[in-house]
């Protein structure tokens, strides 16, 4: 099956790992583990994806925290990083999946090709592809799938 003929809804996993805004970090984490998950979807009452949650968003919670430096100019103080110091600050103190998840998803339909797919997967460096229909989740695309997948279609 040439790669063009391949779509998402071929490879996509119908039954993605999911939790809801409210969800403690320890109970993700112990999911992470147990389930041996590289990722979760966040999801409302209607399945609507609201983020995503990812092995380095659990790892980035538990790093130590970088404080901003400053430059004294004359009398002016410039800080240096401050937004990213308090994204940082957030992220370690995230108590729930609504603290924790990456808000800014890419996603796909169900009718996206697998060459698309994989353009994407690598242009954004992303691991995880929800595949929604219409503002539903109906699966979840990881790299494995279309690694998979191509190794399938030659």
């Amino acid at each position: 099956m040439p790669n063009s003929k391949v779509l998402a809804r071929d490879i996509m996993n119908e039954n993605p790992p999911y939790c809801d805004l409210d969800t403690s970090v320890d109970e993700i984490a112990r999911r992470f583990a147990e389930e041996d998950l590289s990722g979760m979807l966040v999801v409302d009452e209607e399945k609507r994806l609201l983020g995503v949650i990812t092995e380095s968003d659990l790892i980035d919670q538990q790093k130590n925290l970088h404080v901003p430096t400053a430059v004294a100019l004359f009398d002016l103080v410039i800080p240096m990083g401050e937004a990213r110091f308090e994204d940082e600050l957030a992220r370690m103190q995230a108590m729930n999946a609504e603290c924790l998840m990456n808000a800014d998803v890419l996603t796909v339909n169900a009718d996206t090709s697998l060459n698309e797919i994989a353009s994407i997967m690598g242009d954004q460096k992303i691991h995880h592809l929800p595949v929604l229909d219409g503002e539903s989740v109906v699966g979840v695309i990881c790299k494995h799938d279309v690694i998979k997948a191509l190794v399938e279609a030659r």
